[in-house]
């Protein structure tokens, strides 16, 4: 028996490939830049925090420190991050975007707002912000500490 509140099992499928999608559009979008999504997220994150220490990113990215460890050693051998020693503390240290990690994280910005576009483009402006308005708010029902300006982008036009 449905109740009159349910919206069915299908959502979390359709979450889910909604997900994929979106993730291979960005995922092929990036690929001449030499990045995926995963380290799309920790420039973002690094240009946003300023220099974080990966405990700090992988808390902010929802990842795991294995993971997270991987994906920054990546971008430091593309010499898109450093890591430098925190005083004081010998085992910690911080990352922080280079230069060169800058001018990539600018035009990886780019193809994600022509990504985003392309994504929404079926959507007219009012359903496109629309349906940003209510992916935030489910969002936020599940992720203490979420807050808007870290995901939302500019209104679509």
């Amino acid at each position: 028996m449905t109740s009159e509140r349910s919206v069915g099992p299908e959502v979390g499928l359709l979450l889910r490939l909604a997900h994929q999608h979106a993730a291979r559009e960005f995922t092929r979008a990036l690929s001449p830049l030499g990045i995926e999504g995963r380290h799309f997220g920790v420039l973002t994150t690094l240009a946003r925090l300023g220099p974080a220490s990966q405990s700090r990113l992988t808390g902010e990215l929802g990842s795991d420190k294995t993971a997270m460890m991987r994906t920054v050693d990546v971008l430091e051998q593309q010499g898109l991050v450093v890591r430098r020693p925190v005083p004081g503390d010998r085992r910690a240290r911080t990352v922080e975007l280079t230069p060169e990690g800058r001018r990539l994280l600018a035009r990886a910005s780019e193809i994600a707002q022509r990504v985003s576009a392309d994504l929404l483009g079926g959507f007219t402006p009012e359903e496109q912000r629309a349906f940003r308005a209510l992916l935030v708010r489910f969002v936020a029902l599940g992720t203490p500490g979420f807050t808007v300006p870290d995901v939302v982008g500019p209104d679509p036009a």
